[in-house]
């Protein structure tokens, strides 16, 4: 075993026996980010988009710009375990939306999925990509639908991972918890982490002792900030039905389309599927059973294995083209 592996075994191991303070537990999460990150040949920059600066991990490679968007109330790291699975030559860029990660709340507050997607326009634009292929998960997977729409000359593909955008036939506990008043996703202490790590996730990754706890504090700090940008998600999407996006979508949207599902998804129904298969008819459908919300995570090797083969039958030319990163 090398160092690189061994020292930061021992450091948990240490933490462990003697146990952790607070901070010594926030310094170890972030440490286990940075370490994940370094491990899968990520280096983290910072990108002025207009209205303020984007934090985003970066993984060059002579293959297909890859952009990884996130979900609501999530980060760039969550990418990590599908990053390890994809094919080395792609080029990967994972940004923290605004409010999200290390990426600052706006200082106008805007948090509009219209805006979201802009900046994330800008931010390839900066670095001087072309022929881009999306994927997003959750409200990630709504941003990327948005971009597709707005900017189709720009994306070779779109891969969709239990996407927000469209209302389901069948109301997920999820939608049916948020008709009541009550907001599963927003977590305001240990015992409401706990009930929304389980309905995000139907195979929940191990986290040991040390870092659970600061991920808790983590999330429970995020809670009113996430109410304001739940909120502005909320308004986008009645903005984009006054804008009749459907039919946006259905005029822009002729790239290839790749559509997975987790079938246990409790947040998002995947009868999902079917509204936005009627939406982008070309699309490619891959449910996946004894999966939830983020099969990146839970189902990573199959997820990679599934999006790897649906971006090698996009037209070869344009998986090549693209440019140097400024």
């Amino acid at each position: 075993m090398t160092p690189r592996y061994f020292l930061p075994i021992i450091a948990v191991v240490i933490m462990l026996i003697s146990g952790c303070t607070n901070t010594q537990q926030d310094t170890l999460l972030d440490k286990t980010m940075q370490y994940g990150r370094t491990a899968q040949g990520f280096s983290v920059g910072e990108q002025n988009v207009g209205d303020m600066s984007l934090n985003y991990m970066e993984r060059p490679g002579i293959g297909p710009v890859v952009l990884l968007i996130h979900g609501f109330s999530a980060n760039k790291e969550t990418w990590l375990k599908l990053a390890a699975e994809l094919p080395d030559d792609y080029y990967l860029i994972a940004p923290d939306l605004a409010g999200h990660g290390d990426s600052p709340a706006p200082a106008n507050g805007d948090y509009n999925l219209i805006t979201q997607t802009d900046r994330l326009q800008h931010l390839m634009a900066a670095k001087g990509f072309a022929n881009i292929h999306l994927i997003g998960n959750s409200m990630g997977g709504a941003i990327a639908t948005i971009y597709a729409a707005r900017y189709p000359d720009e994306v070779a593909s779109l891969t969709l991972i239990d996407a927000a955008g469209v209302d389901s036939p069948n109301p997920s506990p999820f939608m049916q918890a948020l008709s009541s008043g009550k907001n599963p996703l927003i977590a305001t202490d240990e015992e409401s982490f706990e009930y929304r790590w389980d309905m995000i996730m139907e195979q929940p990754p191990f986290v040991p002792w040390p870092i659970r706890p600061a991920m808790i504090r983590k999330t429970i700090n995020r809670a009113e900030i996430n109410r304001i940008i739940f909120d502005d998600m909320l308004a986008t999407r009645d903005q984009l039905q006054q804008q009749d996006f459907e039919a946006m979508v259905e005029e822009n949207i002729h790239m290839p389309v790749l559509i997975i599902w987790g079938a246990q998804d409790r947040v998002l129904d995947v009868s999902s599927v079917d509204v936005f298969a009627s939406m982008m008819p070309q699309a490619e459908t891959h449910i996946m059973p004894g999966t939830g919300h983020v099969p990146q995570i839970e189902e990573a090797d199959k997820t990679a294995e599934i999006t790897a083969a649906f971006i090698a039958a996009v037209q070869p030319t344009a998986l090549a083209q693209h440019n140097t990163p400024k």
